[in-house]
Parts: C-alpha cells; sequence; structure tokens
C-alpha cells in the first residue's frame, strides 16, 4: 500500500504542476518547431530528390506526398523515443529535490524499506514514460490520419507499445542512475536542459545519421537512445517506406534506411531488431544494479 502511495504521490507531484508537464514536453515541442520551420521540409525534398534521380519515371505529386508522409512517421517515432527520456528524466527529478529539501530524510525515518521510497520513484516515472508516450502516439497517429497517412495495423500497434515499454524501462533505468550522482535541484536543473537538449542529437533526430561524422556514427551506435529509436522507426516506417519507393531498386531503399538510422549498420552487417531489444533490456538492468550499488553503499555510510 505505502508504494502505491507513494507512486501516486509522485504522478500526482508531475501532473499538477504544468511547468513540469511543459518543460518535460520541451525538447518535443523544439523538434516539432524544427520539422515545421526547415527540416520537415529538407528531409522531404531530399527523399523526392533521390526518386527523381534514380526512380525512372515518377508522379511527382504522389512522390511528394508520399515523401511528407515517410518524414511524419519518422519524426514521430523519435519524438516518443525523446519524450521516454524527458519524462522520466522530470520524474526521477522529484527525487533529487526530496533529498534537497530534506523530505527524502524525513521519508526514511517511517518503518519502511528504503528500496520501497526508491522503487516508488522509478514506477512512477515508467509509469508516467508509457502514458505520455501513449498519449503522443495517439496524437501523432490522429495527425497522420488528418494528412490522409495510413494508420497502424493492430500487429504494428503491439510492437510499437511493446518498444514503448522497452524505451521507457531503458530511459528510466539510465536518468536513475544519473540522478544518484546529483544531490541538489539546481544541479539537477542544469543537467536536465543539458540532456534535453542533447537527446534529439544522440538518437539522430535533428541530423540523420548519415549527415554525421563516422566517428560520432561509432559513438552513438554504442548508445542505446539510437537501437531504440531504430526499432520505433522500422515499425513506423515499414508502409510509408514501401509505398514511397515502390518500384524502385532495394539498393535505394536499404541506403535511404541507413542513412536515416532506421537500420543500424555495423561494418558491413545490419544490427537485428532481435539484438537491439537485447542491448536496450540488457542496458537497462545493468544501470539499475550499478544504482542499486550505489544506493546500497550510500545507506551504509550514512549508518
Amino acid at each position: 500500500m505505502t508504494l502505491i502511495n507513494l507512486i501516486k504521490r509522485n504522478t500526482l507531484v508531475y501532473s499538477r504542476n504544468r511547468a513540469n508537464v511543459f518543460f518535460s514536453l520541451l525538447s518535443m515541442f523544439i523538434i516539432i518547431g524544427l520539422m515545421a520551420i526547415f527540416l520537415g521540409n529538407m528531409n522531404a525534398d531530399s527523399v523526392v530528390d533521390l526518386l527523381n534521380q534514380y526512380g525512372g519515371m515518377r508522379d511527382a505529386a504522389a512522390d511528394r506526398d508520399n515523401a511528407e508522409q515517410l518524414v511524419l512517421l519518422w519524426t514521430l517515432a523519435g519524438i516518443i523515443v525523446v519524450n521516454s527520456v524527458t519524462i522520466t528524466l522530470t520524474m526521477v527529478g522529484f527525487m533529487v529535490e526530496d533529498e534537497d529539501q530534506q523530505k527524502l530524510s524525513s521519508f526514511y525515518v517511517a518503518p519502511v524499506n528504503r528500496a520501497i521510497f526508491v522503487l516508488g520513484y522509478i514506477l512512477a516515472a515508467v509509469i508516467m514514460g508509457i502514458v505520455i508516450c501513449l498519449f503522443t502516439l495517439g496524437v501523432g497517429e490522429f495527425y497522420v490520419w488528418l494528412t490522409g497517412g495510413i494508420l497502424l495495423g493492430m500487429e504494428q500497434f503491439l510492437q510499437i507499445l511493446f518498444y514503448i515499454i522497452l524505451n521507457v524501462f531503458m530511459s528510466a533505468s539510465m536518468v536513475f542512475f544519473i540522478a544518484n550522482f546529483v544531490h541538489s535541484t539546481s544541479a539537477f536543473s542544469g543537467l536536465s536542459t543539458i540532456i534535453g537538449t542533447l537527446v534529439g542529437f544522440l538518437s539522430a533526430i535533428y541530423l540523420p545519421m548519415g549527415m554525421l561524422p563516422s566517428n560520432i556514427q561509432r559513438v552513438l551506435k554504442c548508445l542505446p537512445l539510437l537501437h531504440g529509436c531504430s526499432l520505433m522507426r522500422s515499425v513506423f516506417t515499414e508502409t510509408a517506406l514501401k509505398t514511397t519507393f515502390k518500384n524502385c531498386p532495394n539498393q535505394l531503399t536499404d541506403g535511404y534506411k541507413e542513412y536515416m538510422g532506421i537500420t543500424i549498420h555495423w561494418g558491413e552487417h545490419i544490427i537485428s531488431s532481435q539484438f537491439q531489444v537485447f542491448f536496450l533490456l540488457i542496458s537497462g538492468i545493468i544501470l539499475i544494479v550499478m544504482s542499486a550499488l550505489i544506493q546500497r553503499k550510500r545507506n551504509t555510510v550514512v549508518r
């Protein structure tokens, strides 16, 4: 019962504060703004140019519409992954805030295992992250429907749901691990700003993978964020890719998928979705275990 109350308390603290909600979604608003102003058109233009150059005789109007839908779905996949990070980051920030305001010490006086309090922050972050990501998915699908796009099928939706849960779990584990080294609200606020800015680059949203230097690409391929984004993109863009690149050589489609970070290559090999799922899951588990060890050591020192 105590755990449920803690989860409820943390989710209410988030949802009742409009500033928390706004700033946790700020990265999403920035991505939408950039896409609306110039990045969306730039990405769509690159698809149209690619089709004109290699696709033979084409319907220019249809190609433009298909390219815009493809870029829209590619962007939506990235936004969901970004939200999985920024929402959980804000939620875990309440633990730092409670510690800074000495509320955490008051909680620890209660005859309850300290792990319950920590679990309350993590589970609240995971729950709220999943809820906001599903809401983002719903709004995004509604916009796709308004613009004449094809909605996700049931099988695709279930895949996206699984990937949302996986990404939120990994993101919550990552930000909780980071939060163990921050003990003041001001420091965490600054850290949140940095992470919120970097997440768009780390998941190759602001700039597609193909536009980044090879050394940067290799670094990003070692981070779970890019793989989470790749999993999302592969499902969101599956139908749109077939429609857009219809009657085009497979090499053209494969090259575009690699350029946009829909598929991730390591050397000459494509990293499979099964490995990416495993990588995200293991990354989250390792970060949780490391966080638990840090918490245990800290509790030992306090005693």
